[in-house]
Order: C-alpha cells, then sequence, then structure tokens
C-alpha cells in the first residue's frame, strides 16, 4: 500500500512541475466521496464507519457530433482510493474510465467503469468472516446522477459497486450509495468528435466470440470455463438509443459439476451438448458514439446453470476499436446474482457512425 501511494505522489508531482510545458499530465478535476456500504446478512458485523473515498481524473469535453445529443459529454480516466465502511477491508484503490452526460444542462448522467484491488479479501482458515470479496482483483461500475455540470464545483448522487463477476466466490459483492464532490481545477479541454452518431431507423448487427469463467463452488470452489457465441441485431430507434435483440449460445462448463457436492462429475453433462446453453434476449442500447452500453434480459431455452433458473439479465459494454470491430466485456446474472463473466470480440456491420446521416456537425 505504502509503494502505491508514492507512486501516485510522484505521478502528481511529476505532473506539477511541468504543467507548464505538458499539461496533459496535470489532473483536470479531484473529487472526494461519501455514503454507507448496504452490507448483507452477516457482513454486517464488519461495517464500522462511513465510506470515504477520493479519485483524480483526466477529463476531456465534448459538444458536438453524436456528444450533441446528449447535450454535450465528458469523459476520461481516474485514479483513486476508496474505504468501504469496514476497517477490515481496508482501503480500495481504483482505476477506471468515465463518462458523464448533460454538461450544457443543470442534471446529466454519469457512468464509471474500471478495476478495484481489495487487499483483505476471504480465507476459509485466516479470514473467514470477508465473504463480501473472494478475489483481490474486482470489477467496479458506478451509475449516477450530476448536477451543476457546467460549474467548477460540481455534485454526484450514484451507486458504486464492485464485485468479480462470479469468477471466485464467496462473492456477495459491495454496494455503497454515496455523494461525490467534484472540483475541477480549470476549464476542461474541449475537442472535437471525429465519429459521429447512429443514423436513426438504420440496422446494427453483430456477432462475436466471448471467454469466460465463473466458480461454481461456494467458497473457492472449482473455476470453470465458460464459451459463448453470439449474434445480435440492434434497430436505432434515436441517435442516442437502439432496441436490440440476440441469440446466443454458451458452452457452460459449470455444468459438469455435481450440484450437490460441487465436485466435477462424470455422469452430469458429460456430454457437450449437455453443456450448450442456447439462449433468446432483447432490450435496450445507449448509443455513445465509440461505446455502447447493451442491457438484456431473456433465457436459456435448456440446461440452466445449476442454482439459477431459466431468465437472466445480460449487461454488455462495446468499444469500437476499427470501423468494424468492436471489444467488448460483458457479464451474465439473475437476481443480482453473477453467473458468468466474459469479454472478447466482435464483427459489427451496417451503417457506422461516420456515416450518420441526421448528425449535427456543429460545437453547442
Amino acid at each position: 500500500m505504502k509503494e502505491w501511494m508514492a507512486c501516485l505522489s510522484m505521478l502528481l508531482l511529476g505532473g506539477l512541475q511541468t504543467a507548464t510545458g505538458q499539461m496533459q499530465w496535470w489532473p483536470t478535476e479531484v473529487s472526494t466521496t461519501t455514503g454507507i456500504w448496504l452490507a448483507e446478512g452477516e457482513s454486517r458485523n464488519q461495517v464500522d464507519g462511513v465510506a470515504l473515498g477520493g479519485q483524480v481524473a483526466w477529463m476531456t469535453r465534448a459538444t458536438n457530433g453524436w456528444a450533441a445529443f446528449f447535450r454535450g459529454i465528458e469523459h476520461g480516466g481516474f485514479i483513486g482510493m476508496h474505504r468501504i465502511g469496514a476497517s477490515a477491508y481496508g482501503w480500495q484503490p481504483q482505476v477506471g474510465w468515465t463518462l458523464r452526460t448533460g454538461q450544457s444542462a443543470l442534471v446529466g448522467w454519469t457512468f464509471s467503469g474500471g478495476l478495484a484491488y481489495n487487499p483483505n479479501i476471504f480465507d476459509a482458515e485466516t479470514a473467514p468472516d470477508l465473504d463480501a470479496a473472494g478475489s483481490h482483483l474486482n470489477g467496479l461500475v458506478r451509475l449516477g446522477v450530476t448536477l451543476a455540470n457546467d460549474s467548477p464545483v460540481g455534485l454526484s448522487l450514484g451507486m458504486l459497486h464492485t464485485s468479480n463477476g462470479g469468477v471466485r466466490r464467496p462473492n456477495k459483492g459491495i454496494n455503497t450509495p454515496h455523494a461525490r464532490l467534484t472540483v475541477r481545477l480549470g476549464e476542461t479541454p474541449r475537442r472535437r468528435v471525429d465519429v459521429d452518431g447512429a443514423t436513426m431507423g438504420a440496422w446494427r448487427s453483430a456477432v462475436g466470440l466471448a471467454i469466460g469463467a465463473r466458480d461454481h463452488g461456494g467458497f473457492g470452489g472449482h473455476v470453470y470455463g465458460v464459451q459463448e457465441l453470439f449474434a445480435q441485431t440492434s434497430f436505432v430507434w434515436t441517435p442516442r438509443y437502439a432496441l436490440t435483440a440476440q441469440a446466443a449460445v454458451s458452452h457452460h462448463m459449470a455444468l459438469t459439476a455435481d450440484p450437490n457436492t460441487d465436485a466435477p462429475s462424470d455422469t452430469l453433462a458429460s456430454q457437450p451438448m449437455d453443456r450448450l446453453q442456447p439462449g433468446l434476449s432483447a432490450g435496450w442500447s445507449w448509443m455513445f458514439g465509440r461505446a455502447r452500453l447493451d442491457l438484456l434480459k431473456g433465457g436459456v431455452l435448456v440446461n440452466p446453470t445449476p442454482g439459477f433458473g431459466k431468465g437472466y439479465n445480460k449487461a454488455q459494454l462495446f468499444m469500437s476499436v476499427h470501423p468494424n470491430l468492436d471489444v467488448f466485456v460483458a457479464l451474465r446474472f439473475s437476481d443480482w446474482r453473477a453467473d458468468f463473466l466474459s469479454g472478447g470480440i466482435a464483427l459489427r456491420w451496417g451503417r457506422s457512425e461516420k456515416e450518420c446521416l441526421s448528425c449535427p456537425k456543429w460545437d453547442l
């Protein structure tokens, strides 16, 4: 932990010394947060104070192209520290990316995704009470609303969630509603958007391959791989939103475990066809130029995961790295319990953002 703080201090000092010549090294804003961990079950006994945190961020702003449909956006990377409200878990270093909308309005939305490191986690022998985190490295997601977007000081109210997506359990996850106060250190750098928004009425389709994993054991059991092939299509309803449908086939290796003993079984789902989960889902997509977020709801047709029903929810975050190629991460979950986490690549076709015929080309 001391080494991590030393590196952060050197980074900030280096940015201060070179701020005149290399402004990109100096953060554009600093934030502080406070809230409360909504612990469940016996984890409530670990809560001994409020959640606290702080971070620095390097943001840029845009108001033209697809960003105009969201009344201006800010986005950029951040790094920070967070105390979840329990001394037994220590401080949680975090790194990730934030997107804010409504920069020309009083109220907007904010989304953050990234990674969090938990120094203290569950261990059956030495730390059996720390069952909120089963792995050191966890994913981070934050959703919220922001106030006073275009002022030097802003306020955000949101929910922070960290978990490993079921790759290693116990994985109760950490949910923290909190308030964030942000101070901009100067005018946020502005830049034009080269990639425009999606054309209304257009169809966007893709095929993707994902590789993932989940832990079938209740407390640090066997880790099984998941492979998924999917095809999906989206109808661009507005330049901001799309309606999406997906057909997928998952090869779910957790189906090779006996649900009663949590041990690999030669008789349960021993054939590859018994481990396949065909599924259908549909939902809503947010179009952010090079990025998009899909929230889908559906179900598997046969061979549901042990301990899960046939219905599931799915969240997917895509980032374009080429006009016809995306990288993505996805989480499939049911009743707020993670089934598996995956990532992969997707090939897209259909009218791209740069071919948008209805996008504004001016700055607000």
